[in-house]
């Protein structure tokens, strides 16, 4: 039998730095509270609490604080304190062969995609597309029981809900990689998108023109491409917006002209993202989806 991806956490602690903007310092005190109160034990980076701008600190210090938690031994997850930008200035300059990532892996989401798939696609390293420190006091009750469950390697299963639809059934297995739309054509043509043959994608985004998702899902659907993915997940689409002359066509039907080559099996209104839903998702994870009825299922190896 083989290793359990996350279960090594319960013996480790949760290291936390700051990727990208400044962090809200009331509500991630919040959630380290959150953490500690599920018997979690945390390393808290002096980095978190910088500001350069918008920024947390400078590119050198939040590489400084990463480092920092990918050699210290007692950290099992690093998770990231907060959202926003600027994550990409970081990527070229992380020591990835540095470190024995073997019992390491990573969480956060929206900014955080660019880490999550530069750890991956360099040096295979596991993680979570989940909720960052300062998210967790505004998770459902049910989001964060099944966030703690996931990270404790307990939750090998991901029920979708009575809102999510099947566009295309039908079953796949493959590896689950995916997150933040927007981020995801900036990491094409790096080396810090992994092929994403056999791949299950799945994709949310907040504050974007309906125009613009149909352009971003034009590119990706040439530049991965998308007839080589195994399925696609969909999440929230929260706050679009429309300018300007009508674009003329909804997120559903522009998703629908999208997926015509994908095929795997297709399912839209998965309960994570940026809207009032976060049901954390791995990352890396070899998972079969099932989508062959009205309640579409993904099941989770999480024996490496």
């Amino acid at each position: 039998m083989g290793r359990n991806i996350y279960r090594p956490i319960r013996d480790k602690k949760i290291g936390i730095f700051a990727p990208s903007s400044r962090i809200d310092q009331v509500r991630f005190n919040e959630g380290v509270e959150l953490l500690h109160n599920f018997g979690f034990e945390t390393v808290v980076s002096e980095q978190c609490y910088l500001e350069l701008g918008q920024s947390a600190g400078s590119h050198e210090e939040k590489l400084d604080a990463l480092h920092g938690l990918l050699s210290d031994n007692s950290v099992g997850m690093i998770m990231a304190a907060g959202g926003g930008n600027r994550v990409f200035h970081i990527l070229n300059s992380i020591n990835y062969d540095g470190y024995d990532l073997t019992d390491k892996f990573y969480c956060g989401y929206s900014d955080s995609t660019a880490l999550l798939s530069s750890f991956y696609t360099k040096k295979s390293m596991y993680g979570i597309y989940g909720p960052m420190v300062q998210n967790l006091p505004n998770l459902t009750p049910e989001d964060l029981v099944y966030f703690i469950e996931l990270i404790s390697g307990n939750a090998c299963d991901y029920d979708f809900e009575e809102h999510a639809v099947v566009l295309k059934q039908g079953t796949s297995t493959g590896h689950l990689i995916g997150g933040t739309l927007s981020m995801l054509p900036c990491l094409t043509g790096t080396d810090y998108l992994p092929k994403i043959d056999g791949h299950i994608l799945y994709i949310e985004d907040c504050n974007e023109e309906l125009s613009r998702i149909d352009r971003m899902l034009a590119h990706l659907k040439s530049a991965l491409p998308f007839d080589r993915l195994g399925g696609l997940i969909i999440g929230q689409f929260k706050n679009l917006t429309d300018t300007g002359r009508p674009f003329g066509f909804s997120l559903e039907d522009i998703i629908s002209e999208h997926i015509d080559v994908i095929n795997g099996p297709v399912v839209i209104n998965a309960p994570i993202g940026h809207g009032n839903r976060m049901k954390a998702l791995p990352f890396g994870v070899k998972a079969t989806l099932n989508a062959n009825d009205k309640k579409p299922h993904l099941i989770f190896n999480l024996e490496n």
